[in-house]
């Protein structure tokens, strides 16, 4: 280029590459040449195939759009391509290491390759590897070939050692080999072969033919030449038989070598088939009667596992699955055979010793799931007496145990006298249906009886005879209806009968009581009358006797009065100067009675200003209040007692005053009386003689009255009696109603009663003897009023 930009010439440079070109030429050759012998594939250094020959593409069965781009792990077994060492396989070629060997690839469709190959790194021009090329060659003719030879020579090891009687013969039915055991087997039996087949010679055998051993050899060659699989079949010589399974021995590739035919000497195993079939027949009869039978049979070996069910305890436990599983998770009634039969046990070693020491029948009970089954074991031994295993006949008492537990309830109840619960038959079948429902009815009688009897001495304990037992019962409970309604029958009667006769009574009672109220009020009467009478003679007796002894003494006193009236006049004298004292001291005392009256005015000023003080103290001085107001009125009452005696005094002054005045006139008059006494002296005399005839009439009258009265007395004291028990009568009547009325009773055995009698009139007082006669009472007051008095204005 220009300094503008433009091209103005060309410069050639060239170097010689020849040689180069040369040995590129010479390389490629050599790498055709490999291609056309071996199989050529190469990898990135991570495994993922860049491209593969025609030779390689023919072992694996590819085409190269199938496996161009995938990974290398596609020719090997996934197992070895997830392992560290097929990782490491390729992180030592990614490194540049080379590895070479024999190797187990997997082509189309899985098919099973063998190669001798070599990894080889290509390094660039830096020495740094950048892809990975195998160079590979089939072996896997080779391998298959080494595997057969060493198949061939391990059979020949194999039939040599082998248990297995063993005999080989060619496409002619010749003895070619036959190894140790068929040799040592044949001669075991050789004598009694040789009674069947008289030339049989064991060591003479091989180069014989196998016609030797059959009767119609032409069949035997037939079907044994046109063989394709194994085929077996027996022949017998005599008493021996012989198992033989002949097969057809062929190459690998195909064609029929000979036959091989296994021996085996089942002349005892036929015998003991036999024997075990006549065992193995009493046995299924056995085991078909077990299979049949209701009862739950299982039965274990030694070692304690179950190797038989029969359908009844499959059944039950199939039933009780679900509640077993609560305690043995897991349980599957469909699997237990094979199993042992710790799964049913805590503690199994305890039962496996128990079980392992058992000699004859042992019963027991476990509960499993909430179910309790019942366990009957007895052991079981051979014709050598030889233990070989256990029967266990199980039983679900769940529904029996439960179905005594009810009853034990209901029963409990019932003994505490709850006869109200009953017995479900839900889920129960049989007798235990039965017995529930039995025992359910007897309940339901029971407590029909019990509670009509209760209902009826129920009411009974509340008075109500009305209720009884209608329903239909037999036997003993229809006599404990039959009792019970003949008690409320009679009580009724006899309810009855009780109130009529307290009517009765109560009737009667009371006109008792009215008969001796009346009768009492008369005897009263007549007891006031005599009384009155008696008191009457009484006074007249004693006015009479007064009379008499009065008019005897009265000429005596007339005598002396005379005497006395001479000597009143001086006595008036004295009189006169006593008025003049007493009129002295009583206005003495009006003057005290003055002070005691001024003091109590000011007592009743200062209980009145204590009790203006109280109030205003209010609930403090309420106490202080009463005493003011009990002294207030104290102080009212001195001040008017001290009125009344001022009154009194001021009477008396008056009075004394008028006494002495009288006094002066008594003494005029005591002269005019002893003139007059005289005159009444010879009266008296004759009123004397009178009063002694009146007297000893009247004291006859008295006699007779006194008499009346005490029968009076005597008849008020009965008619009280008879009055008060006519009364307790009555109440008693009363009482026995009213008992009788808290009973109800059929209305059509009540008998219709009246009124309730009357309540007898109170007892009469007694009444009072004549000895007591009434006093008179003429006792009588003055009042004095004083309008001026101070105290008004309180």
């Amino acid at each position: 280029m220009d300094e503008h930009g433009k091209p103005y010439k060309v410069i050639k440079y060239a170097a010689d590459i020849t040689d180069q070109k040369r040995k590129n030429s010479d390389y490629e050759g050599q790498l055709e040449a490999i291609s056309k012998a071996q199989a050529v594939i190469e990898f990135n250094l991570d495994g993922t195939i860049i491209h593969a020959n025609d030779n390689f593409l023919a072992v694996t069965g590819y085409r190269l759009d199938e496996i161009k781009g995938q990974h290398h792990r596609m020719f090997v077994d996934q197992g070895y391509a997830d392992s560290a060492e097929y990782k490491n396989f390729w992180s030592q070629l990614a490194q540049g290491h080379y590895d070479s060997g024999e190797y187990q690839r997997f082509g189309k469709n899985g098919q099973s390759v063998w190669i001798q190959a070599s990894y080889n790194p290509i390094f660039d021009d830096t020495g740094k590897p950048f892809k990975v090329v195998k160079y590979a060659t089939d072996i896997t003719a080779q391998k298959e070939q080494a595997v057969t030879n060493l198949k061939n020579a391990n059979i020949a090891s194999a039939l040599k050692i082998a248990q297995t009687n063993v005999m080989l013969a060619d496409n002619n039915m010749t003895i070619t080999y036959m190894n140790d055991q068929l040799v040592e087997a044949l001669t075991a039996r050789e004598t009694e072969l040789k009674e069947a087949l008289p030339a049989f010679n064991v060591t003479s055998l091989i180069g014989t033919n196998v016609d030797v051993f059959h009767k119609n050899p032409d069949h035997q060659r037939s079907m044994i030449s046109s063989l394709t699989k194994p085929f077996k079949t027996k022949i017998k010589a005599g008493e021996i038989t012989f198992s033989l399974i002949a097969s057809p021995w062929k190459n690998e590739a195909g064609e029929r070598l000979g036959t091989v035919i296994e021996w085996e000497d089942i002349t005892d195993e036929l015998a003991q088939q036999e024997a075990d079939k006549a065992i193995s027949d009493a046995n299924a009869r056995v085991k078909q009667a077990l299979d049949v039978v209701s009862n739950n049979a299982m039965i274990a070996d030694n070692d304690f596992n179950i190797v038989y069910m029969n359908a009844a305890v499959k059944e039950m436990m199939t039933n009780a699955e679900a509640d077993i599983r609560t305690d043995i998770p897991g349980f599957d009634a469909s699997r237990l055979e094979g199993q042992n039969i710790d799964i049913f046990h805590k503690n199994p070693a305890h039962q496996r010793h128990m079980v392992k020491a058992l000699e004859k029948q042992y019963k027991t009970e476990i509960k499993v799931g909430g179910r309790t089954f019942s366990l009957i074991a007895n052991p079981i031994f051979n014709d050598a007496n030889e233990r070989i295993g256990t029967i266990v006949e199980w039983k679900d008492r769940t529904a029996e145990v439960f179905a005594e537990q009810e009853i034990d309830q209901i029963v409990e109840a019932a003994a505490m006298g709850d006869l109200s619960r009953r017995i479900s038959v839900d889920g129960k079948d049989g007798f235990f249906l039965n017995l529930a429902e039995g025992l359910n009815k007897l309940l339901t009688i029971a407590d029909s009886v019990i509670s009509d009897t209760i209902r009826v001495f129920d009411a009974l304990a509340h008075g109500n005879l009305t209720r009884k037992i209608d329903e239909d019962y037999q036997g003993a409970f229809d006599k404990l209806k039959q009792d019970a309604n003949s008690t409320v029958d009679r009580l009724t009667d006899i309810i009855t009968r009780i109130r009529d006769s307290a009517s009765t009574v109560a009737t009667g009672a009371s006109e008792i009581a009215q008969g001796n109220a009346d009768l009492s009020k008369r005897t009263e009467s007549q007891a006031s009358s005599l009384e009155e009478t008696a008191s009457s003679m009484e006074e007249m007796t004693s006015a009479v006797k007064q009379t008499g002894e009065n008019s005897v003494h009265a000429n005596d006193l007339a005598s002396s009065a005379k005497q006395k009236a001479q000597s009143g006049g001086d006595v008036v004298s004295k009189a006169v100067d006593a008025m003049d004292e007493i009129n002295h001291s009583s206005k003495k005392i009006a003057d005290i009675i003055g002070v005691i009256d001024e003091i109590a005015f000011q007592t009743n000023l200062l209980a009145l200003n204590a009790a203006v003080e109280a109030a205003r103290a209010g609930e403090q001085g309420r106490g202080f209040a009463v005493v003011a107001g009990e002294v207030r009125n104290l102080a009212q009452r001195s001040a008017g007692a001290a009125k009344e005696i001022k009154d009194l005094i001021r009477d008396s002054v008056d009075k004394v005053d008028a006494g002495t005045a009288l006094v002066n006139e008594s003494g005029k008059t005591l002269n005019d009386i002893i003139q007059s006494v005289d005159r009444v002296s010879d009266m008296i005399q004759e009123i004397s003689t009178a009063a002694r005839e009146q007297s000893s009439g009247i004291d006859q009258v008295n006699a007779a009255v006194a008499q009346m009265d005490e029968m009076t007395q005597q008849n008020a004291a009965l008619v009280e009696e008879a009055s008060a028990a006519g009364e307790a009568m009555a109440e008693q009547a009363q009482s026995m109603m009213q008992m009788m009325e808290f009973f109800s009773v059929d209305a059509n055995a009540v008998t219709t009663m009246g009124e309730m009698p009357a309540p007898a009139p109170a007892p009469v007082a007694p009444v009072a003897s004549m000895s007591a006669a009434p006093a008179a009472n003429s006792n009588g007051s003055l009042s004095f009023s004083d309008d001026d008095d101070e105290w008004a204005e309180f």
